[in-house]
């Protein structure tokens, strides 16, 4: 079996996601296209846990067939009752001027809600060295005092927002690795050296996101998820993280090379009032047959 498939089929059964029309066009898409990538993501808050969140990718060579599913998955999901999808934003960044050369990887995520109106797709993408994307993206993100100073490398991720009910957005996820968080200059710059200091220690990477009113959202990358995850002593967060470890073990048993790396997301200001309420676990598996 395709890993990527195995470890949807886990996702699904481990988290008793519900059949819908939704999951069984993603499921159509992620069973027909050369994939090269699968994320699955379980949102944890005070209210349960929330798992019917997936993302599928392609990388180089698979670009331009990507972009055709990616768009042939939009309008099998336009055509679906109650669903309105607002495609302008998207045209406008991805459109017959967009050169594939420097996009280098791109996906869409599936967020599926039992209130239709919260629920979404979400179109990605990764691009290096194309200055004037990066600025057309920034000009369609909310203003954000100091946008740039996150910008300290030639990749450049972003996210388009297609909720059901007609609203539409972008979102940036600036990266920053060990060496960036080693600099204190940086660090001071961003304003990271206070509450998620401990926590950043941990990691290798750090993506950040931004809130609609400019609150920060930290997508952390840990050397270690199982001792990230025992320090924030979660016992939801612990519950999921198990059925990961379990995955992994599974995936050991046939491939050398297939394993699922994992991020945590948190909310700056849920980690600096020590009252964390919100976790994002996402795990992720690349792999080309």
């Amino acid at each position: 079996m395709n890993p990527l498939i195995q470890v949807y089929t886990f996702h699904k059964k481990g988290f008793g996601l519900k059949e819908h029309s939704f999951l069984r066009l993603f499921e159509e898409v992620l069973s027909t296209t050369p994939c090269s990538l699968l994320e699955c993501s379980v949102k944890i808050s005070c209210e349960g846990t929330h798992a019917s969140r997936l993302r599928f990718g392609y990388e180089q060579s698979d670009i331009q067939s990507g972009l055709h599913a990616i768009y042939d998955l939009l309008n099998k999901i336009a055509g679906c009752k109650n669903v309105l999808l607002n495609r302008d934003i998207l045209g406008q960044i991805v459109n017959n001027d967009l050169d594939v050369l420097r996009v280098i990887a791109i996906g869409v995520g599936l967020d599926y809600k039992a209130d239709m109106s919260d629920s979404k797709v979400k179109c990605y993408l990764m691009v290096r060295e194309y200055p004037e994307k990066v600025d057309q993206v920034i000009s369609l993100h909310p203003p954000l005092e100091g946008i740039r100073d996150y910008l300290v490398h030639e990749e450049f991720v972003f996210g388009i927002d297609l909720y059901f009910d007609g609203r539409t957005g972008v979102e940036i996820y600036p990266c920053l690795d060990r060496r960036d968080l080693d600099s204190p200059t940086l660090m001071a710059k961003l304003k990271l050296r206070d509450a998620a200091q401990e926590l950043i220690k941990e990691c290798n990477l750090l993506h950040i996101s931004f809130q609609g009113n400019g609150g920060r959202v930290f997508y952390f990358h840990p050397r270690s998820p199982t001792r990230f995850i025992r320090l924030l002593d979660n016992r939801r967060l612990s519950l999921a993280y198990s059925h990961v470890q379990t995955l992994n073990y599974i995936l050991s048993q046939s491939y050398k090379t297939a394993f699922v790396s994992v991020n945590l997301s948190l909310i700056e200001d849920e980690i600096s009032s020590k009252d964390i309420q919100h976790i994002g676990l996402q795990y992720a598996l690349t792999y080309r047959a």
